[in-house]
């Protein structure tokens, strides 16, 4: 029974993650930014893909289709860098485990920057915990 709630909590807290993820994209427009067109933009996924000593584990994709070198960083809102790094591989996979101790969100600044552009979008990690109780009555 408490693997079926374990189960059934990290599904719940994947769900509320990708709703958050999804309805924040359309709200990261609304700053003073110019919109950038799509060829301007870098094909980017961030996804969660579990949590590690209960601290979320986000993946971030993107395509490289012209194996470009390419500049990752990751920064909080604070403007600390969490990581940096350099890739010219065609697909980009890197999984990230980020310290959340406290109920706070977290968010998290990507800047993705090539010789010829750079693309920044901040993302929010927002997480919730439900407690599932199921009282089953056999009769014998």
């Amino acid at each position: 029974m408490k693997s079926v709630n374990a189960t059934v909590k990290s599904i719940l807290s994947a769900v509320a993650l990708v709703a958050v993820l999804v309805l924040n994209a359309g709200t990261a427009k609304a700053n003073n930014e110019k919109p950038k067109s799509v060829e301007d933009r870098i094909p980017v996924e961030v996804k969660y893909v579990g949590s590690l000593n209960q601290q979320p584990v986000l993946e971030i994709s993107l395509d490289n289709a012209n194996a470009e070198d390419l500049s990752v960083t990751l920064k909080d809102m604070d403007g600390n860098v969490l990581y940096s790094g350099n890739f010219n591989e065609k697909k980009i996979s890197k999984k990230f485990q980020f310290d959340n101790q406290g109920s706070d969100n977290i968010q998290i600044k990507l800047t993705i920057s090539s010789k010829k552009k750079s693309y920044t979008e901040v993302f929010q990690v927002n997480r919730s915990r439900q407690v599932v109780e199921n009282v089953v009555i056999s009769k014998l």
